[in-house]
């Protein structure tokens, strides 16, 4: 079996867990008796529970955003992905310190940022080190603001979370205008 299919194997039993069972309530056995893996395959290809919660939402988020140039159509589908997936955000958001979920998903936080910098950055030319600026200061307004919509209970409210990333759109490009016009 591939390390790929693996993954994704411990994956679809860790989110058939958490459906039942509280994040930080599952075990490394419970993930092992389900899948038919003993304990070294799952440090294998994890380091522990968080790191295969990150490998998670990677290998489902970014294909969904992967590519999107638009900020408002990228924000909408990572709502979209999170709605789908209320229960299960809920439940890891519920056991997981919060500094803890947005300094494992800085990586795929950056990874969006970078690709709505890159486009806006066309028309506004930046220093390398600027662009870095511009991009973390993006992921960090997503995070935060991904964070406390979560921390609402993850609100079906597609107008509204709409409308906040429009807000966090013009930030970002007032933020690329302003490290632009330092220069």
């Amino acid at each position: 079996m591939s390390r790929l299919i693996t993954k994704r194997a411990i994956v679809v039993a860790f989110k058939d867990i958490l459906k039942d069972t509280p994040f930080n309530k599952i075990t490394i056995a419970d993930l092992s008796d389900r899948t038919g893996i003993n304990r070294q395959t799952f440090y294998y290809n994890f380091r522990d529970i968080y790191d295969l919660t990150l490998f998670m939402i990677e290998d489902e988020l970014i294909p969904v955003i992967a590519g999107e140039k638009d900020f408002s159509t990228c924000m909408l589908k990572i709502y979209d992905y999170l709605v789908s997936h209320r229960q299960m955000i809920l439940n890891i958001y519920r056991h997981i310190e919060i500094g803890e979920i947005n300094h494992r998903l800085e990586p795929v936080l950056r990874q969006v940022a970078e690709t709505m910098v890159d486009d806006v950055i066309t028309d506004f030319p930046l220093k390398a080190e600027d662009k870095d600026v511009a991009i973390r200061f993006t992921a960090l307004m997503i995070s935060e603001f991904v964070s406390r919509w979560i921390a609402l209970g993850a609100p079906d409210q597609r107008d509204r979370f709409s409308r906040f990333a429009d807000l966090l759109e013009y930030n970002m490009k007032s933020t690329i205008r302003f490290l632009h016009e330092e220069k």
